[in-house]
């Protein structure tokens, strides 16, 4: 991951812009901020971002205005992916935004510490997808596994045709894991691999997002995803 990621925030209130621009900034975070759809728009297409904190309504008094969901669209259609990360006060919108293909979804009034590690996380994933991807022997963009289908440029996974919503970490573990395929991965690796060198935690952090991987997945015991009993994780094709 860059030493300095740019993030661009998006939120029709100043005082928010404002705390999230000194939070950010103090946690040695690159800023940019808009406060509507044509100010984020022209910041995208103009510099390169690295992530995107975005709220879904931008103008609440006119309710005809376009909103974040529009951003989120157009962000879909850029070629290169950049991390969305909604952040609002309306809980009712966390499905259509996950399904316009946001990373996470963030309630307002926001925890900094959880705000900052879901950040860094997200950027980590992003990076360490990006790097195995150039680092394969078989540098393919879309991986093919029976029915299933993990877009390693586009950062989205399908199952006999139906898209799968994964975060950030699911997904970078699954990618890394569909890679190196029929190799045995013991929890330390994985946790290096993925992670990172500078991931301090459990190894039973892995356990926890291979579980959630078979849940959505909807895979039956070792189907795709061996377990190997006090050692780790395999996939097999």
């Amino acid at each position: 991951m860059d030493s300095c990621p740019s993030i661009l925030i998006v939120d029709d209130d100043e005082a928010i812009r404002s705390a999230l621009s000194i939070l950010l900034l103090r946690a040695g975070f690159n800023v940019t901020s808009a406060s509507n759809v044509h100010g984020a728009l022209e910041a995208l297409r103009s510099q390169a971002l690295d992530l995107v904190l975005l709220d879904v309504v931008l103008d609440e008094i006119n309710p005809h205005s376009q909103s974040g969901l529009d951003i989120l669209r157009a962000i879909r259609a850029f070629e290169r992916f950049i991390p969305v990360i909604m952040l609002t006060s309306y809980t009712e919108w966390q499905l259509e935004s996950l399904g316009l293909g946001a990373i996470a979804f963030v309630t307002k009034p926001w925890e900094s510490n959880a705000l900052l590690s879901q950040i860094r996380a997200t950027l980590n994933a992003v990076a360490q997808i990006r790097r195995d991807a150039l680092q394969s022997a078989e540098p393919r963009a879309v991986l093919h596994i029976d029915d299933l289908q993990i877009d390693t440029e586009h950062y989205r996974v399908f199952r006999a045709g139906k898209e799968i919503d994964l975060t950030p970490l699911e997904f970078a573990l699954l990618a890394f894991l569909a890679r190196n395929p029929n190799r045995e991965w013991t929890r330390e690796q994985l946790l290096n691999q993925v992670w990172g060198y500078e991931w301090v935690g459990y190894e039973r952090t892995v356990d926890r997002h291979i579980a959630a991987i078979r849940r959505k997945l909807k895979l039956g015991r070792d189907e795709l995803i061996e377990t190997l009993h006090g050692r780790g994780y395999r996939l097999i094709r």
